[in-house]
């Protein structure tokens, strides 16, 4: 029979197998929610025992007008540079970020090699990079 021990100030002591399994529950328990703290996915329960104050949560979530306007125009910059390509370079597009394609799957679909779609692929955002830079300057 396998005996089971715990530290406690640097002393082992024997304890039965449920003691034992009910102190790594909460030890693994005390670690995931240690990780989970680490992910920034924070309750509001765990903001109030840290002594954050609710005013300062609401107001750190609000997105500022000014930003929400910024992202708007910069949306619609990006479709405009998007109108600017040619159906194929749309399609490419469009299948690899919208419909979630792999680069292989559209290869097989244009029956062309995965290595040229991934070349037209960057070609393509290249010159999106290129005209979302004009809007910017």
């Amino acid at each position: 029979m396998r005996e089971y021990t715990l530290i406690v100030k640097g002393e082992r002591i024997p304890v039965t197998y449920d003691v034992y399994k009910a102190y790594y529950q909460e030890y693994e328990h005390e670690r995931y929610l240690k990780n989970k703290a680490a992910n920034h996915e924070y309750s509001i329960e765990q903001f109030i025992e840290a002594g954050v104050s609710i005013e300062f949560i609401c107001l750190d979530s609000i997105i500022p007008v000014e930003d929400k306007v910024l992202k708007t125009e910069q949306i619609a910059q990006l479709y405009r540079c998007l109108d600017k390509l040619s159906a194929e370079e749309q399609m490419i597009i469009r299948s690899i970020f919208f419909e979630e394609k792999t680069e292989r799957e559209l290869a097989k679909r244009l029956q062309i090699s995965a290595s040229a779609v991934g070349y037209r692929k960057r070609k393509i955002l290249k010159a999106l990079y290129q005209g979302m830079r004009s809007y910017t300057d």
